[in-house]
């Protein structure tokens, strides 16, 4: 089956790709072309949104707001969480350093913005619509933006110009696909935390914004394949990327008043051939 709604350069869509193949089992996955082909039995589809009422009852959604210091509460929140919610969430959620509990790089947004209280708020709205409907829309497209919901600034096509927008522009909302941001906020346990640092995340300096990177594969893989490929893929060649099938993609994450939001991606060959740096790799969609 071509997810023909996915687009690897959108990290939202990339994400949703990877959330897909972790809730189906013994599914495969693989992006050969511009958009991934998933390999399974039964009608992906209706099993997605049959899994919905599940998982958005499940703890590592229900048991907290946000995962970063004040969220959890110190140490002795994260040790209760650990007896919560499984580790493979909360490993990807957070991480005990000597400077307190850190959150997860892949949090966009700043200021009252609680990270896992919006996926509650994703959920629920999706909870409201035809969730088979939205799951269609996400995986095969094309993606309507009809929802207004404030997520999670992962897709680098929601910043678009509001005068082609299908709703009046709200500074409160922002334009979104539910079913996309669904089933990335079900990708997260692939982005773990090593030494306090998520997967792939680089920190903005001086001279450079964050970053993030992340692989695509053109052979088929398992979820465990591909958490085994995230893990590793920074410590790969270039030519050994190309002999496995690998792409690489890098996408900045644009800080802003109200919060940091990700760019489209590129891959990172083209980055370093075109000598481009991180700062200007920003799409001048992004740019106000």
């Amino acid at each position: 089956m071509r997810l023909t709604g996915l687009r690897p350069e959108n990290p939202v869509a990339m994400m949703a790709a990877y959330g897909a193949l972790r809730l189906l089992p013994e599914a495969r996955l693989r992006w050969a072309t511009g958009a991934p082909e998933l390999d399974w039995s039964g009608d992906s589809i209706l099993a997605l949104a049959a899994q919905f009422p599940q998982r958005r009852a499940a703890p590592e959604v229900t048991e907290l707001d946000d995962p970063r210091e004040k969220g959890i509460g110190g140490d002795a929140g994260f040790i209760r969480l650990a007896a919560a919610i499984p580790h493979e969430w909360l490993s990807a959620y957070a991480a005990q350093t000597a400077d307190g509990i850190q959150g997860t790089g892949l949090i966009a947004y700043a200021g009252n913005h609680k990270f896992v209280a919006a996926a509650r708020g994703v959920m629920d709205a999706l909870a409201a619509c035809d969730v088979a409907d939205k799951v269609r829309e996400a995986l095969i497209g094309p993606w309507r933006y009809e929802d207004s919901h404030v997520a999670f600034g992962w897709d680098a096509t929601a910043r678009q110009d509001s005068a082609v927008m299908p709703q009046a522009p709200n500074p409160k909302t922002k334009p979104c696909v539910l079913g996309a941001n669904w089933l990335a906020w079900e990708s997260l346990p692939l982005w773990q935390m090593v030494d306090g640092e998520t997967v792939g995340v680089t920190r903005a300096s001086k001279v450079t914004t964050k970053t993030w990177r992340y692989p695509t594969c053109a052979e088929w893989l398992s979820w465990d394949g591909l958490k085994a490929l995230v893990l590793s893929v920074g410590a790969m060649s270039e030519r050994d990327r190309r002999a496995l099938g690998v792409c690489l993609w890098e996408t900045a994450i644009v800080g802003r008043s109200e919060g940091g939001e990700f760019g489209t991606a590129r891959t990172v060959s083209d980055v370093q051939r075109r000598g481009v740096s991180r700062v200007e790799q920003v799409p001048d969609v992004l740019i106000v």
